[in-house]
């Protein structure tokens, strides 16, 4: 009897599936790399990761303060994990190469991005524009699982006039 009773024990620990699910670590650079204006992104130390941010043409303005945005279909943040490691030209492309192979890629359910905008000035002239960007209740849904964050800052980006 302890015999059958050891059986089904271990029976249903090991028949128990986790799943192939690696939390990503979303350990970027600080670096804000920058395809256009639009097109923002940040990669890992090996380049094999990436965080990309892509606006619409009214969130980089000249408008200086502090405003929000709801992630939406114009306003997308995805995490990609490739292959090997990306080139700098990677996301500037019109036709987005096939090689490195892109192994995940997650895209942001729900989100704020709040992007914070201050002049640069030099000797009292406004010489472009800095936007400090960061990135509250970020969710990324991967076959059920959830990713989620309350606060990722995503850098800053800077524009010379």
């Amino acid at each position: 009897m302890k015999k059958l009773i050891t059986f089904f024990l271990a029976l249903s620990l090991f028949s128990c599936n986790d799943g192939n699910f690696d939390v990503p670590s979303f350990e970027f650079t600080d670096t804000v790399n920058n395809c256009g204006e639009y097109i923002l992104y940040k990669k890992n130390s090996n380049s094999t990761e990436a965080l990309i941010l892509t606006l619409g043409t009214t969130q980089i303005s000249s408008t200086i303060g502090e405003i929000s945005y709801a992630i939406s279909s114009s306003i997308e943040v995805n995490y990609r994990i490739f292959e090997d490691g990306i080139s700098s030209t990677y996301f500037c492309q019109d036709i987005p190469p096939s090689t490195p192979k892109v192994l995940t890629e997650l895209i942001a359910e729900s989100g704020t991005i709040t992007i914070t905008t201050a002049e640069k000035l030099t000797d009292g002239l406004v010489t472009g524009y800095s936007y400090d960007i960061a990135i509250s209740d970020l969710l990324f849904n991967d076959n059920g699982e959830r990713i989620f964050f309350e606060n990722l800052y995503f850098g800053v980006f800077e524009v010379n006039l």
